[in-house]
């Protein structure tokens, strides 16, 4: 299945992603207020730039197996950052560029990440909602709870879909479109961990 195959071809920048995007520190809760702004802006600055062009280059038929309009995640994450009283960053990237895009195929790599990145969203929450750090600033958490009681449903969905309308020989662009966009998240999480912008 395309699931296990972009697994295994994906697992080390999993784990590297994880690494820069600190969950160790969300799960002991060391994270900091300005810590978490910059996962938020990471997050936002990635779903700003590709997550409209990835679900409208999606053919109809899959966009509508994917209930797309339901996966949309910009505007909590827009949320999230108007609660910390912060603008949303700009987004520099072009993405048209990049091979995210051309086939279901390469569509559904990308959105292996988006995706896979959320599915962990109820025990991070519950994690962040008891960070002493955080707490004072009265957080919805609007992100990491966007698929609230529906996300097992909604990542079984993906995954049938994501298992059953790729061809094993299109499974190629969607291991490159995955690497790609993990590439692109620790890119940005780089540039977030050297900015400097304070929560007050």
């Amino acid at each position: 299945m395309l699931q296990e195959v972009l697994k295994q071809a994906t697992s080390k920048q999993h784990h590297d992603l994880e690494q820069l995007m600190l969950v160790d520190k969300i799960m002991n809760g060391t994270l900091s207020a300005e810590e978490y702004q910059k996962i938020l802006q990471t997050n936002y600055i990635i779903h700003a730039c590709f997550e409209q062009q990835l679900f409208e280059s999606l053919d109809q038929n899959l966009q509508n197996e994917l209930n797309i309009n339901n996966r949309i995640k910009l505007p909590a994450l827009l949320k999230d950052l108007q609660e910390l009283d912060i603008d949303a960053p700009e987004t520099e990237f072009n993405s048209k560029n990049l091979i995210l895009i051309g086939s279901n195929a390469a569509v559904l790599g990308a959105m292996y990440v988006l995706e896979g990145a959320t599915l962990g969203g109820n025990v991070i929450v519950k994690k962040l909602k008891v960070n002493a750090n955080l707490q004072k600033f009265n957080l919805g958490f609007h992100y990491y709870q966007v698929y609230a009681a529906s996300l097992i449903t909604n990542w079984k969905n993906f995954l049938q879909v994501l298992n059953t309308r790729v061809d094993a020989s299109a499974y190629n662009q969607s291991i490159r479109s995955a690497l790609t966009l993990f590439e692109y998240f620790m890119l940005v999480q780089n540039k977030q961990q050297l900015s400097g912008q304070s929560i007050s």
